[in-house]
């Protein structure tokens, strides 16, 4: 079972999220997290297997939190979801050790598929 941690600032967006993975065979949610830094609080505690990121937050974005988790969990693939796709933000994210990008409106089932196939691959 693949654990998983949800990171952004909407509880809507959270909850959602949660509900997507726990649907999904073989995922499991650890934890929520509001803004970057409680990610990083959350996942020393948690040791997640998935760190699923929001870009924009508050007091700590996704990006400035990706870094760190990288850092503090080089083997954990961060996956970042975002409202604001751009080429650029996701030249950003994946130089912050992000594995991939999703947009919110329509990257729930790619985020999920693309998490099997990193976390399960056959």
């Amino acid at each position: 079972m693949a654990s998983v941690l949800i990171v952004d600032d909407h509880p809507a967006i959270r909850r959602a999220l949660r509900a997507a993975f726990e649907r999904q065979p073989g995922f499991t949610v650890c934890g929520e997290a509001e803004d970057g830094f409680d990610a990083i609080s959350k996942a020393k505690r948690l040791s997640p297997d998935l760190i699923v990121l929001d870009l924009r937050m508050p007091v700590m974005d996704g990006l400035e939190a990706a870094r760190e988790l990288k850092r503090l969990f080089p083997q954990v693939p961060l996956m970042m979801l975002t409202c604001y796709h751009s080429s650029a933000a996701e030249k950003q994210a994946l130089a912050s050790g992000v594995t991939a990008v999703f947009s919110k409106p329509d990257g729930m089932q790619n985020l999920i598929w693309q998490a099997r196939a990193v976390l399960m691959p056959s």
